[in-house]
Parts: structure tokens; C-alpha cells; sequence
């Protein structure tokens, strides 16, 4: 599973309040904490409130970057925002990044899919229309059919497309979690493309959230996600990955789960 860890978001208080008094060592922290834990793929989101967000999301990439090779997703609600984060990894001889996200909204379309064309970045897909979050994954995945058509035929490979069925609390609908495991199916059945989403928010509003996130990450697992978005931080989270992966048959000689044993990070 890609791991994308979490943390770098503006929208965040600490995260924040570190991008507005560029707190160089607290983001270079944060970076390098994830990138020990085990994150494949480090999210970067420049989007304080009242800020510029173009010159913090520069400065958030060339932060991370002074302590990581590791490739970076630019995440963010502005596609000028997007262009510049893009454009700034690879002008900085990085790899090229993720785009955090394109979703079947026709301003998202219009916004990002020349970014994708211009760039040819992997990029996150998310199965939302105009008329919002679909609540069938027959609909979803007919969101995702759309972005793959566009995508491929924007030139980007099929398995640089990261289908996201997106994940509702079950809190407020107890059938949340099924559509979107019977939408992630659908998508793994029918189209070339990856899989991945915000797991945890399936646990919204209830307590011993912790619980609730390791198991659906397990039971998606179990269908062939690809990857998640996750905090990469949380030891808990990190030891089930470790068992799912040697259970996936994703570990070679089960070494990532006798290591994760050594290193105490089994629970």
C-alpha cells in the first residue's frame, strides 16, 4: 500500500500557525517524523486561512524538500496554487508530484485536467459530481469511468490515476462504509486505474475512532486498495498495515513485519 501521510495541511491549527511564522524546523519535523514512520508519499497543503496561499505552499515545498527526497502530493483547493506547487518541485529537480485532486465537478475539471495534460502527474481522482458525493457506488463509479476517460485521454497512464471512492461517517449513515467498499470493487473490477481515500474519515463523531480506522483499513485492504491517506504517525495504525501487507503477500519473507517486530512498532 502507498501510505500518503496527512500531516503537512494548512487547514490544521499547528500547521498553520507554523506557515505563518515560518517555522522552518517545526514543518521539517513533521516531514521527517512521517517519512520514519513510513510514509511513501508525503501530502503538502499550503491553505491557511487569510494567507497567500501560492507563496506558503513555495515555501512549505521547499522546507520539506531541504530534509526529504521523498515525493511530495500538492494538495489544494486553487489550481494556481496547484500549478505553482507543481511547478516548484519540479523546477527544485524533484520527483515529479502527485495532484491532490481532480473529481468530477466541472470547475474541478476545467481547473485540473490541464495540469494533468501539462504535467502528465499522477493524480488523485475523487468519485464527486456537481450534484455532490453520489450515494450508489454504481454512481461513483460512473464518476470514476468519467475520470478516467479524461485522464487517459489527457495522456496520462491509467495507473497514474488514484481513484478516491471517498469515505462518509458512519456516525450519520450506517450503510457509509459499504458503498464505499461496494464502490471501490466496482472500480478495482472495471477499470486499469489505482485506489486510494481518507479512511479515517469513516469514524467521524464516534468515539475509540482508533478502532474503527485500523479495522476499515483492513476490510478495504482486503478488496485491494492500493494506498491511503492516513497519519502515518500513529503506531497502532502502522502495525496493522505491517500485518497486511505480510498477509497480502506484499512482504517478501514477511522481513517489513519481522523489522516492524524488532523495532517494537507491533502492537
Amino acid at each position: 500500500m502507498l501510505l500518503m501521510g496527512e500531516s503537512i495541511n494548512g487547514t490544521r491549527k499547528q500547521v498553520a500557525e507554523a506557515i505563518q511564522a515560518r517555522d522552518a524546523e517545526f514543518i521539517k519535523t513533521l516531514a521527517t517524523d512521517q517519512v520514519a514512520a513510513g510514509a511513501g508519499l508525503l501530502d503538502v497543503n499550503g491553505g491557511v486561512a487569510g494567507g497567500d496561499e501560492v507563496a506558503d505552499i513555495s515555501w512549505l515545498i521547499e522546507t520539506v524538500m531541504s530534509v526529504t527526497d521523498m515525493q511530495l502530493m500538492v494538495d489544494s483547493a486553487s489550481p494556481v496554487a496547484l500549478d505553482a506547487g507543481v511547478r516548484a518541485i519540479i523546477a527544485a529537480g524533484g520527483k515529479v508530484p502527485f495532484i491532490n485532486s481532480i473529481s468530477g465537478e466541472q470547475s474541478r475539471i476545467d481547473a485540473v485536467l490541464p495540469l494533468v495534460e501539462k504535467y502528465k502527474c499522477p493524480v488523485i481522482g475523487l468519485c464527486l459530481s456537481d450534484e455532490g458525493i453520489p450515494p450508489t457506488a454504481e454512481d461513483r463509479f460512473a464518476v470514476a469511468k468519467q475520470l478516467y476517460d479524461l485522464c487517459t485521454g489527457a495522456g496520462l497512464p491509467g495507473e497514474d490515476l488514484w481513484i478516491d471512492p471517498l469515505v462518509m461517517a458512519v456516525s450519520a449513515d450506517s450503510t457509509a462504509a459499504q458503498v464505499t467498499m461496494d464502490a471501490l470493487k466496482l472500480v478495482k473490477e472495471r477499470l486499469p486505474v489505482r485506489t486510494t481515500g481518507g479512511l479515517s474519515n469513516v469514524s467521524f463523531g464516534l468515539p475509540n475512532r482508533a478502532l474503527l480506522n485500523r479495522t476499515f483499513v483492513a476490510m478495504c485492504a482486503g478488496l485491494g486498495i492500493d494506498g491511503a491517506v492516513l497519519d502515518v504517525r500513529n503506531k497502532a495504525m502502522m502495525a496493522n498495515i505491517k500485518a497486511i501487507e505480510a498477509l497480502r503477500g506484499e512482504d517478501n519473507f514477511c522481513g517489513g513485519y519481522l523489522k516492524a517486530h524488532r523495532a517494537g512498532i507491533l502492537e
